[in-house]
């Protein structure tokens, strides 16, 4: 998903935001379908501990 997804999603902006630039790279290029909070917090603690 683009970043745009995460940016136009309020309950998931803050977070996404809040994420070192890497990780958000890595996150949108993934191809990972995120759609609550609680995926997008597992997908980067997962990357940030990789």
């Amino acid at each position: 998903m683009s970043a745009d997804f995460y940016k136009a999603n309020p309950d998931l902006y803050e977070y996404f935001n809040s994420l070192p630039p890497a990780v958000q790279k890595q996150i949108t290029e993934s191809g990972a379908e995120i759609s609550t909070l609680g995926e997008l917090i597992q997908c980067a603690q997962h990357l940030m501990q990789s």
